[in-house]
This record gives structure tokens, sequence and C-alpha cells, in this order.
């Protein structure tokens, strides 16, 4: 018979990040008032004291998935130094973000749902702020890379970030609600920066 509760001489890291992974799936199917801290405890195998152990509450824990998620799935999407034109940062984004919706469901499931909780749950509105620094960082360097290559150098650097925050999120958003992706949504994406690329 296993022992509930803390892993006596277990490894902490790993222990928290199991709880971050249930916690994740979790809140991203049954939002944050429906999700239970029992049966994120039971997913891992632990006591739900075991849980506040590492977590101090249940808002905290939410917190701390957001923090990790969006440090995975930004960090994932954010184009590579080498990319020299924004066709090839934008088909590095959409397959990366394509690669991550398929491998880790839950974690765009999870950032998905944020803007609703935030709503309900006014404690969660700096979350809100901290998301649009993660985007910003990505879709800045996608303009900063568009005006260099000459295919958004008709835009300032704050007009290009915000055409391609509204393409990218507005792909992701309907990708996601659909629970699939709208057939040839990327390739008409990479088309038009394509024709940008060869306008001149």
């Amino acid at each position: 018979m296993s022992t509930r509760g803390r892993p006596k001489g277990g490894d902490s890291a790993q222990t928290k990040k199991k709880i971050l992974d249930a916690a994740r799936l979790e809140f991203a199917t049954n939002g944050y008032d429906g999700a239970s801290i029992m049966a994120i405890a039971a997913n891992v195998g632990i006591a739900p004291s075991a849980v506040y152990h590492y977590f101090q509450s249940k808002e905290k824990l939410y917190t701390d998935v957001f923090e990790q998620t969006s440090n995975s799935i930004w960090e994932s999407v954010t184009p590579s130094e080498d990319a020299s034109t924004l066709l090839d940062a934008m088909r590095e984004l959409l397959d990366d973000s394509r690669q991550l919706a398929e491998q880790l469901p839950s974690y765009s499931d999870f950032l998905a749902s944020l803007p609703i909780e935030a709503r309900l749950h006014p404690e969660f509105s700096e979350l809100l702020e901290k998301r649009a620094v993660y985007q910003d960082r990505t879709f800045r360097r996608l303009a900063s890379i568009g005006i260099a290559s000459g295919e958004l150098d008709f835009l300032t650097e704050d007009e290009a970030t915000e055409l391609i925050r509204s393409i990218v999120m507005g792909w992701f958003f309907e990708r996601h609600f659909r629970q699939a992706e709208i057939p040839n949504s990327g390739e008409s994406i990479l088309a038009m920066f394509e024709h940008l690329l060869n306008s001149d």
C-alpha cells in the first residue's frame, strides 16, 4: 500500500512539476471555480494537504501554473535569432504552435481561458498584463524582423506589432474554439507574408 502525502525523501522539484501539470489540465478542463484540489492531488498520488505544502492556496497554484505555462509557450514560439525574414519567422511560429497544440493541448487550453477567468476573478487581472508582456516580446521581435527585411517597412514598429498580434491571436483563438484549425488558414497567412516579401 502506497503512502499518500508528501513523498518521504521524494524529489521536491519533481513533485512540484507533477502538481503544476495536473493543475494545468484541471484548470483547463474545469475552469478555476470548478477545479478541485482533491482531483489534482489524486492525479499526482499525494494528499490534498501536500498540494498546499508546495502552493499556499488555490489562487497561488493558478498563478504559478500561468507563469510556468506562459514561459514554456512563448519561449517556444518566439522566433530564433537566425530568422532573416518575417515569412520564415511566421512559418516557424505556426509550425511550433501546431506542434505544441498537438503535444501539449492543456497548455493552449489553459492560456486561452485566462481572459475569461480574469473577468470572473479580478485577482487574476494582473495576469492579463503579464500575458501582454509575453506577447509583446514575441510580436515585437516579429515586427522588427519584418521591418528590417522590408516586408513591413511601410509600418512603424508599433503598427507592425499590433498587425501581427491580431493575425496570430485571431488564428490561435479560432483554432482553439473550433477545436480544429480552419483548413488552409495558416497557409493563407504565410501566402500573405510571401506576397509582402516578394512585392519589391
